[in-house]
């Protein structure tokens, strides 16, 4: 039984049975769960030598799922489903519940694209309307704009001039989300300095990953004429949890990205997608995300981020710092720590330091706060106030404005 169980394995049955090699998340899960049985029930007889032992701990697990099941659609869902109290004359009137954020806009017409390198991309050669709302109050109403290769496009003076390129990787800060194309980092640090162009690889969602399959795909030198320039990562916290696919990445967006992970040598290597290099955890985390237990609690795996999480995030920005530093010999490579987005610092510092990447952290140089006009009510995004100012600090910091 253990050993049916071992070698019964998902891997092994999608070679032997499925004409593409591949198997529904579904399946994946249903056959784990098998194997578990089968090397459990092996284990106890192993252990106990006696098969009305194997059949006590049979019916105790089958009433213990019976009862959680029962668990999960009874009370949980109750909780989750809590009809609203009655109306009474005398009690004071409650307080509006203020209305989800939606979009409107051309934004929500195929603007994401599905792509097999990075998982998905902005549609490439586009100009769209994003106005993102909370009930009738807009929140923001701007334009995206990308090119043919689907970065959003950096309006920069005589682009003739500009003989090195800066290019920006990273998330929706990067990308500039909530902001119009001549708001962002990457377009107020052109506007500082005036013998580079910047280029413009962030989007919504991404995490260091896509920078490092971006890079490794070889086709930077055929979308970027010149030679020679600066590689910027734009870092915030919530990268740590997309570079590990957490329960709560994969299921909200982040299926089809990049999955990284280290091999028994220690070398960092792509296995595909979360979806498909780790079908298990996948369809674990698929099938958990159906429950009402999971609704209620918000549910995330891993619940607390540890040092192999932390060191895997900065490995991948390493290894996209050495391909970046292999295609462009001598152009130095920075990691920027956003303001207001570095509470994981200190966590994750020693493996910055420990693979040698070059820091530039402005985490306490300023507070993404509404009323000081650098975040979105209601949004949290950096408003193109923010971005100047980070620019500013890191034209100054690398002595951009001085041609260097």
């Amino acid at each position: 039984m253990i050993a049916a169980g071992l070698l019964a394995n998902s891997t092994l049955l999608a070679a032997l049975f499925s004409p593409d090699g591949e198997l529904s998340r579904r399946s994946v899960l249903l056959i784990g769960l098998f194997d578990v049985a089968l090397v459990g029930a092996g284990l106890v007889l192993v252990v106990s030598r006696s098969f009305a032992t194997l059949f006590n701990v049979l019916v105790g697990l089958i009433f213990t799922l019976l009862l959680l099941w029962g668990l999960d659609r009874v009370l949980f869902y109750r909780l989750n489903h809590r009809p609203l109290p009655a109306a009474s004359s005398s009690a004071e009137p409650a307080e509006p519940v203020p209305p989800p954020p939606h979009f409107e806009g051309s934004y929500t017409d195929n603007y994401f694209q599905d792509d097999p390198l990075l998982g998905y991309k902005p549609r490439p050669s586009a100009q769209v309307e994003s106005i993102k709302k909370a009930g009738d109050e807009v929140i923001y109403h701007v334009t995206y704009t990308t090119d043919e290769f689907s970065r959003r496009v950096t309006p920069q003076s005589h682009p003739e001039r500009r003989q090195k390129f800066i290019l920006f990787f990273g998330d929706s800060f990067t990308f500039g989300e909530g902001v119009n194309d001549n708001e962002t980092l990457p377009a107020y640090t052109a506007q500082l300095a005036p013998d580079y162009h910047a280029y413009n690889y962030g989007f919504s969602g991404y995490g260091p990953q896509q920078m490092l399959s971006k890079l490794q795909s070889g086709t930077l030198p055929a979308e970027i004429p010149q030679s020679d320039g600066i590689g910027v990562y734009v870092f915030i916290d919530a990268h740590v949890e997309r570079a590990i696919g957490s329960m709560y990445v994969y299921n909200a967006w982040g299926a089809d990205m990049p999955y990284y992970t280290v091999n028994w040598r220690g070398q960092l290597e792509r296995r595909g997608t979360f979806r498909s290099g780790r079908p298990f955890i996948s369809a674990l985390y698929e099938g958990l995300a159906q429950t009402e237990f999971a609704r209620y609690t918000h549910l995330n795996i891993p619940g607390t981020l540890r040092a192999q999480h932390y060191r895997l995030t900065a490995q991948i920005i390493a290894a996209a710092r050495d391909e970046f530093s292999r295609q462009y010999p001598g152009s130095p490579f920075y990691v920027l720590v956003y303001p207001d987005e570095g509470d994981y610092f200190e966590s994750i510092n020693p493996y910055f330091e420990e693979f040698g990447l070059r820091i530039l952290n402005y985490d306490e140089w300023l507070k993404l706060d509404v009323g000081q006009g650098t975040a979105f009510h209601g949004d949290g995004h950096p408003t193109g106030k923010a971005h100047r100012q980070v620019a500013g600090w890191l034209a100054l910091d690398l002595g951009l404005a001085d041609g260097k």
